[in-house]
């Protein structure tokens, strides 16, 4: 662990954060994070802020210096032992997160959410589909609650023939879904059409 980058991709890997994620928990853009991981940038003046979001000492950090993590850091397993996709390699105390979904379940990675957002509810899927909604843009990051019922004009997330994407909620008969082409008909919910969660939350600052 002889460079910061080193070091750095080591706390991430560790605390199964990607550099959007990251960069989120650190209140720094995404490029950043990445001039220091690929070595382009051998400091930064956001090394307090990074240790913090990662829950690494500083020293160690910024220098090499010192233990990697603080005293009596709980930590759960190594990624190798850990058969569960259910719990998180380390546990984050500093900051909410909630875990990084694709269409084939949960991942390993996690991203920063605001305290208003319940995290034992919630799941973050990055859109890879157009959704036309300007709002969400392809690459952005949204979290969804799963358990939050939502109203009419409520955007969601939603499966359909195994597209994740976003669409406008609209009650009455069992609920539909409402395409941003508006000459689309209303997408009754049932067979493959599966509504994933009430969107509570979007950050553009993750798009890659």
């Amino acid at each position: 662990m002889n460079t910061l980058s080193e070091r750095l991709k080591k706390a991430m890997k560790l605390r199964g954060m990607s550099q959007a994620s990251l960069a989120e928990a650190a209140g720094m853009s995404q490029p950043s994070v990445w001039k220091i991981t690929s070595g382009r940038s051998q400091t930064s003046k956001k090394i307090l802020e990074i240790a913090n979001a990662l829950n690494v000492r500083p020293d160690w950090l910024a220098k090499g210096s010192g233990e990697m993590l603080n005293e009596g850091d709980p930590v759960f397993s190594n990624r190798e032992n850990n058969d569960s996709k259910d719990e998180p390699l380390i546990p984050y105390t500093d900051i909410k997160v909630v875990r990084i979904w694709d269409d084939s379940g949960p991942t390993n990675s996690y991203t920063a959410v605001p305290d208003l957002v319940s995290a034992s509810t919630a799941r973050a899927y990055k859109l890879r589909y157009d959704s036309g909604y300007p709002e969400f843009p392809v690459g952005s990051l949204v979290v969804v609650d799963t358990n939050e019922q939502p109203g009419t004009r409520d955007f969601v997330l939603a499966n359909i023939k195994g597209i994740t994407s976003v669409y406008r909620y609209s009650l009455g008969a069992g609920g539909s879904l409402l395409d941003s082409d508006t000459r689309v008909e209303p997408i009754p919910l049932k067979d493959d059409v599966k509504m994933i969660g009430l969107i509570v939350f979007m950050s553009r600052t993750l798009m890659q």
